[in-house]
């Protein structure tokens, strides 16, 4: 009984860890350079808006002297 409750606390950790890890990054080259979530540079999570940060790094390619 005690092996099952700590395969089931094992499995929850890792399912809630996998589940934040996916939203946590863009393009994985954007993520890598930037070290930056999603919803910094978008709107909203999936979709192509970008916030005035997403617009900068478009056109520069970097966050430097983004503002944010």
């Amino acid at each position: 009984m005690r092996v099952l409750k700590l395969l089931f606390a094992l499995v929850f950790v890792l399912g809630t860890i996998a589940s934040f890890s996916s939203l946590n990054f863009s393009k994985p080259a954007d993520a890598k350079k930037t070290g930056k979530p999603c919803l910094y540079c978008h709107k909203e999570y999936g979709k192509a808006d970008l916030t005035k940060a997403g617009e900068c790094y478009k056109k520069k390619g970097t966050l430097e002297g983004c503002g944010n």
